[in-house]
């Protein structure tokens, strides 16, 4: 269905479903656009809450932490305590790069108090072939542990229910620790901390303990949001181009 219309020498014409298809598509990537400005801002909200937490002094007991209710404080928040590892007591995180590489994470479960907290000691090599699977040497007895709690801004999403671990040492494809309480509570004796330690790279219990405080900086979000913005401009001169007789009063030559 045709439609032509006329505003002086301006005359506007074309198909009312291209029309309605390249509207759709404009707002499509405008939404785009707007979308990764907001990423941008977060990102740098998380920078700028990792920089501020970082700078005050490290909470010990751990226990101080579970007094709020609030589970944003917890996040990036510098802890230190002595707790106790027992060497067969740690989970496996599959499937983590390292600069191309494919390995693990450690997560070792770190006695203290009535409490078993999830240190993050950093990532493994894994065997390339994945036909093997890394023993962890994990020292055992009594450590000083610090590093910072990491509260993920979104739960994961995997297509397969992940079953909690039903053994110590065991591999995960990711944590659940809020849907593991109780199995890991049963397996350790202790109460399960409610979310991760990131273990200080400095510690001499690291492995290979680089942690990016985003996994992409604002920057390219904003780069991004620029790309779609200019598709979207390229779009709506593109429409204006072929709708209109624009380019012949802009020549200065009469409409044909």
């Amino acid at each position: 269905m045709q439609f032509n219309g006329s505003v002086g020498r301006l005359e506007i014409k074309g198909d009312v479903r291209a029309c309605i298809a390249g509207t759709v598509l404009f707002a499509l990537l405008l939404n785009l656009g707007f979308w990764q400005l907001g990423r941008a801002d977060e990102k740098n909200l998380l920078q700028i809450r990792w920089e501020a937490r970082s700078a005050l002094p490290a909470i010990t007991p751990l226990a101080l932490l579970l007094q709020t209710s609030d589970v944003t404080q917890y996040a990036d928040r510098r802890v230190r305590w002595q707790g106790a590892l027992d060497p067969k007591a740690y989970l496996l995180l599959d499937n983590r790069l390292h600069r191309g590489r494919v390995g693990y994470h450690v997560i070792a479960l770190v006695e203290t108090g009535d409490w078993s907290v999830p240190v993050n000691l950093g990532w493994l090599a894994g065997d390339p072939s994945r036909r093997t699977i890394p023993v962890v040497n994990v020292m055992e007895g009594a450590a000083l542990i610090e590093g910072q709690v990491y509260v993920p801004s979104a739960k994961p999403i995997m297509m397969v229910e992940q079953l909690p671990p039903d053994r110590l040492p065991s591999t995960v494809q990711t944590l659940y620790w809020d849907q593991w309480f109780d199995t890991l509570a049963a397996l350790t004796g202790k109460s399960i901390f409610p979310y991760e330690v990131r273990i200080d790279p400095a510690s001499p219990l690291a492995l290979v303990a680089e942690w990016p405080v985003v996994n992409q900086s604002s920057a390219k979000h904003m780069g991004y949001a620029v790309q779609w913005f200019a598709m979207a401009a390229v779009l709506l001169l593109i429409g204006v181009l072929l709708m209109s007789n624009i380019r012949e009063i802009v020549a200065g030559r009469p409409s044909s």
